[in-house]
């Protein structure tokens, strides 16, 4: 790989690279970001660990079935936060 000289005029144009970080902005209700996740992940994990349950045993599904799927589906949604970068977060 060679080295290329460039005027500081021309380095003023350049955007991105391994340094670049997005950028933070202030929340005044940032305190609120954790009851709120917790809140809504709660309510989803119910719902949608009721409906992981039907499909997954249909009629013979039983209590300890709907809360081992809300328990997954809590987890799965938590770890929507933990995501590698570059990975879209549609949780949040």
């Amino acid at each position: 790989m060679q080295r290329t000289e460039l005027a500081p005029d021309e380095l003023a144009g350049v955007h991105g690279g391994a340094g670049t970080h997005r950028e933070q902005h202030w929340n005044p209700l940032g305190f609120l970001d954790g009851p709120y996740k917790s809140l809504v992940f709660h309510f989803a994990s119910e719902v949608g660990g009721n409906k992981l349950a039907d499909q997954m045993y249909g009629r013979n599904v039983t209590g300890a079935d709907r809360a081992r799927a809300q328990a997954a589906m809590k987890q799965f949604l938590a770890g929507g936060n933990k995501l590698p970068k570059g990975v879209p977060n549609l949780f949040g």
